[in-house]
């Protein structure tokens, strides 16, 4: 027996998602979303991010044909292009080029806006979904005993007064800028405990129109290209990455990043300039033959953010969900991914929970949280190694630091069997602690320790162009 009435409050890839899981358990489901939704993939203001790349990694692919199933296709079908890292990415290590190996695992490159037009129509197929648009949540409403959650204060967004919407399950995808938190406290619930690992990291991003494939040079062999901040950094533009990715429509994004407030373009002949100092001259080259199409997109405030909802106490009939809840420096791309399996998480937990049941929000919280914990240490790594770096110390609890976990990442991934583990845990597939169990991956390491360390060869040492054989 489906249950009545469910209000989502959040309009992006989270909200969209968990409209589509609250379909199959209710009657009805209303979601709440500020802005005018396109009918076309362009950008909208509630999504600063869909100005930059965007990766749906390996698993968040499997997730969001499950819960959508023929994305993949349609998102081909408009242009998004199969990508294997592996072969496809001229990668710049802090010590060298990555050898070109095949993984086996292909990834699509496509833009935001084009990922959540396709998942947007299909919510808007379904007869159960009613979205209200231009419309924002302004607060919640408990029952008179104070038991559980029962309505969603909401109003337009171009004025008017303020409306209440009955719900027998309200969940806030309302990403960063979610207000739950302190509507939860304004009703007399104890703070939801959040933390942050900030490293001042941010980006500045611009849209390229690439020339079509038959009018590229020869040695354009690559589909990305990814530069990492130099080993031995001896000038200031050592200490930033550069981000090419292709997208439909022969385009690309090249995105200049770095962490510790250091300066970045706002505009573009500074972001060309910068593009000129990078430690090799491909990204710099592919720019000057192609033409800029949008502005240069900078942002910042992009800290790792968890509110701890597994370890609050609060009423039932309200849940919040994805970047609600988690929300990881985008640069890591992993958003999308993360959204995707707490949905599927919620889909799990409705099929074996009622969510009328008083225990269904905290049982919720923990199992989601279980899940949040393996992307959290994977983005909190390297911006405690970033913060680390500037303070001099270092933080035992990354997966992936210290000396061991330095060498694995700048040696090991030649080696197809460290190589594939590491995949599997930087896509989600696999928590980062079943390494220590994984015993195929362990001799390897081994392996790898009982050699003398390469030492990090000087930068000036390092061809500026990348392999273009493939390894076999």
């Amino acid at each position: 027996m489906k249950e009545k009435h469910a209000v989502v409050i959040g309009g992006g890839i989270g909200g969209l998602c968990a409209s589509r899981v609250l379909a199959d358990h209710f009657e009805r489901v209303t979601l709440i979303e500020r802005d005018e939704l396109p009918k076309d993939a362009v950008h909208r203001k509630g999504v600063p991010q869909s100005r930059h790349p965007h990766v749906i990694l390996d698993r968040g692919r499997r997730e969001l044909n499950s819960l959508f199933p023929g994305l993949d296709d349609a998102l081909r079908h408009n242009g998004a292009l199969d990508f294997d890292a592996g072969v496809d990415m001229a990668a710049l290590q802090p010590d060298g080029w990555s050898r070109r190996r095949p993984t086996g695992h292909l990834m699509l490159c496509v833009s935001r806006l084009l990922i959540e037009k396709q998942i947007r129509e299909r919510i808007k197929q379904m007869p159960r979904v009613t979205i209200l648009e231009q419309t924002e949540a302004a607060g919640l409403l408990l029952t008179s005993d104070r038991s559980r959650m029962r309505a969603v204060q909401m109003r337009k967004v171009a004025g008017g007064q303020t409306e209440t919407i009955d719900a027998d399950l309200i969940v806030d995808c309302s990403g960063r800028s979610s207000r739950a938190s302190q509507w939860l406290e304004q009703l007399g619930f104890p703070a939801v405990e959040c933390e942050v690992v900030d490293a001042d990291a941010g980006y500045s991003t611009c849209w390229y129109q690439a020339p079509p494939p038959g009018e590229r040079p020869s040695n354009w062999w690559w589909k990305g290209i990814f530069l990492n901040p130099s080993a031995k950094p001896k000038r200031p533009e050592d200490y930033y990455f550069a981000l090419i990715l292709p997208i439909e429509g022969d385009r690309f994004l090249l995105t200049l990043a770095s962490w510790g407030g250091r300066p970045l373009p706002a505009d573009h002949e500074s972001f060309a300039a910068l593009c000129a100092k990078l430690r090799s001259p491909i990204v710099a080259e592919a720019v000057a033959i192609s033409k800029p199409v949008s502005a240069i997109f900078h942002r910042r405030g992009m800290q790792n953010m968890w509110h701890h909802y597994e370890n609050w106490n609060g009423p039932a009939g309200y849940i919040s969900l994805a970047d609600a809840v988690c929300g990881f420096n985008p640069v890591y791309g992993q958003g999308m991914t993360s959204a995707s399996v707490c949905a599927q998480i919620l889909r799990q937990h409705l099929s074996e929970m009622s969510p009328a049941d008083p225990a269904f929000p905290a049982a919720f919280f923990k199992r989601q949280a279980e899940f949040l914990k393996q992307p959290w240490s994977l983005s909190v790594a390297r911006d405690r190694q970033a913060l680390a770096q500037g303070s001099g110390t270092a933080d035992s609890q990354d997966p992936f630091n210290g000396p061991v976990g330095e060498r694995i990442m700048r040696e090991g991934m030649d080696d197809p069997v460290i190589a594939e583990a590491i995949f599997n845990v930087l896509n989600l597939n696999r928590p980062p602690e079943s390494l220590a169990t994984d015993e195929a991956f362990l001799a390897a390491v081994n392996a790898l320790m009982q050699r003398p360390p390469r030492p990090a060869p000087d930068s000036d040492d390092i061809p500026p162009y990348p392999p273009a054989a493939i390894a076999r």
